[in-house]
C-alpha cells in the first residue's frame, strides 16, 4: 500500500520527468500495482539527487526500489530480496537482457513499459 500522502508532491513532477510515453505508463501501472500491496508500504524519496520508490516489508526492510529515468524506470532487486533466495539473477536475465548484478551486489532490470511490468510483477509474486 501507499504510505499515507508521504512525499506525493514527488508523483507529478517525476512523472514530467519521464520522456516516454511508454515509461509514463510503467510508472502510472508500477505505482498503481504497489497501492494495492497489503504487506509492503511504498512511498517515493530521494537519494540525493535520485529519484526512488522503495518497497519496505513488514519487517521494515526494504527489498525493492525503482528509479526514475527519462526513458524508463530501474527496478532494484536490493540485498534483502536477493538474500531471501526467492529470485535467482539467471532467470531474470533470461526475461530481461538489461537485467545485471550492479558494483552493490543488488540487481537491477529496466522497464521499459507496461508489458516489461506485467512481467516483473509476475516474477515478483508478491501481494
Amino acid at each position: 500500500m501507499l504510505a499515507d500522502a508521504r512525499n506525493s508532491s514527488f508523483y507529478p513532477d517525476w512523472f514530467d520527468y519521464i520522456e516516454s510515453e511508454e515509461a509514463k505508463d510503467a510508472f502510472r501501472y508500477l505505482v498503481g500495482l504497489a497501492a494495492g500491496l497489503r504487506n509492503y508500504t511504498c512511498y517515493p524519496g530521494l537519494h540525493g539527487a535520485y529519484r526512488d520508490f522503495r518497497f519496505f516489508d513488514q519487517h521494515e526492510e526494504h527489498p525493492f526500489a525503482f528509479g526514475i529515468a527519462q526513458k524508463w524506470l530501474l527496478f532494484y532487486f536490493r540485498l534483502p530480496a536477493i538474500r531471501s533466495g526467492r529470485y535467482k539473477l539467471q532467470n531474470l536475465e533470461a526475461s530481461f537482457p538489461s537485467a545485471k548484478q550492479v558494483n552493490s551486489g543488488e540487481w537491477t532490470v529496466k522497464l521499459r513499459d507496461i508489458d516489461d511490468v506485467r512481467l516483473l510483477w509476475n516474477i515478483l509474486q508478491i501481494t
